[in-house]
């Protein structure tokens, strides 16, 4: 398993060993109600404040024990001085917009509790929300991280794909109200620490998409499982995501890493031949210029196989001249 490294990675451990014995459980049993004030949330936000002021009063009002840190990766002064001035005890962080995996990890050090959640400002909770997914947390011991339900403003489920849909479906007659599933979606997760101290951070190489399905496939690898649990969130998704052809090309990119790093390699070839033929008849004949634009990149990507190079550089408002 590789080694998370750069801007705001957070060191771990090795991979498990055959035979080594599995990572530690949390073997306290909490109660409803008591268990947020050792809960700390990390929000991540980017240039949506109207969002981000319902966001923080719905965390203020709904888990009033917990303690929040707001990781701004665009950092305006009014702005940050009306989060204080709205709510004294929320932890301010200023921060670049390398990746969302560097906000992340850079809240996450901030934290000291035994439950961290991280979570975009554009997801709106419930009453309920952390107190229905630190009870699958008590309850299901080999779980490391659990994630909601996040709807759409339309009420539907977050597209994730459609292998995801099976989840979907096994989710209302679960028991418990959980299910377990390969990975969660990063508009909120929450974690165990005993999961950030035995895998590391989010990854920030993963510039943007795919570090929270990494992050999954990395805690379950160790021995943590992932549980989507029946309580939902409001998501509304894309409301500081630019469109860009670097964006989409970088999620391709982030996607093969994926491939190279825990699947097989007829798996990395067929990922890439599908790349390549992709990429061509994006190019070829994709409707507007900037789909156009992002196939071109991603075939040249994939052509050459230069899936170590980001299309960012020091930040994702910085673009490598190569794209």
């Amino acid at each position: 398993m590789r080694h998370v490294s750069g801007p705001g990675a957070l060191p771990r451990r090795g991979p498990r060993r055959p035979g080594a014995p599995r990572a530690p459980r949390c073997s306290r049993v909490w109660h409803a109600g008591h268990v947020t004030a050792e809960l700390c949330i990390v929000v991540i936000h980017y240039r949506v404040p109207r969002v981000l002021a319902e966001c923080l009063a719905r965390l203020q009002r709904f888990v009033p024990d917990a303690e929040i840190v707001l990781v701004d990766t665009a950092p305006d002064d009014d702005v940050l001085a009306e989060v204080h001035a709205a709510h004294p005890g929320i932890q301010l962080v200023r921060a670049t917009n390398h990746s969302l995996a560097h906000a992340v990890n850079i809240g996450i050090k901030r934290s000291r509790a035994p439950f961290v959640a991280f979570m975009n400002a554009d997801v709106y909770v419930e009453p309920s929300t952390f107190d229905e997914l630190l009870a699958v947390l008590a309850s299901e011991p080999q779980a490391g991280i659990v994630g909601p339900l996040a709807l759409t403003p339309r009420g539907r489920p977050q597209d994730q794909g459609p292998d995801y849909l099976f989840h979907y479906l096994r989710l209302p007659r679960a028991p418990g109200r959980s299910v377990e599933v390969p990975w969660l979606a990063g508009c909120l997760q929450l974690v165990r620490r005993e999961v950030l101290a035995h895998c590391g951070g989010l990854d920030p190489s993963l510039r943007f998409y795919n570090e929270d399905i990494e992050f999954c496939v990395r805690a379950r690898r160790a021995g943590f499982r992932s549980r989507l649990v029946a309580t939902p969130v409001l998501h509304l998704g894309g409301s500081s995501t630019p469109a860009a052809a670097a964006f989409m090309v970088e999620g391709r990119r982030g996607g093969m890493q994926l491939s190279r790093r825990y699947y097989p390699p007829w798996v990395r070839r067929l990922h890439r031949a599908f790349l390549i033929a992709e990429g061509w008849l994006g190019a070829t004949f994709a409707g507007d210029d900037t789909m156009r634009e992002r196939y071109r990149l991603q075939l040249a990507m994939a052509w050459q196989g230069r899936f170590d190079e980001s299309p960012f550089g020091a930040t994702l408002q910085d673009l490598r001249p190569t794209t």
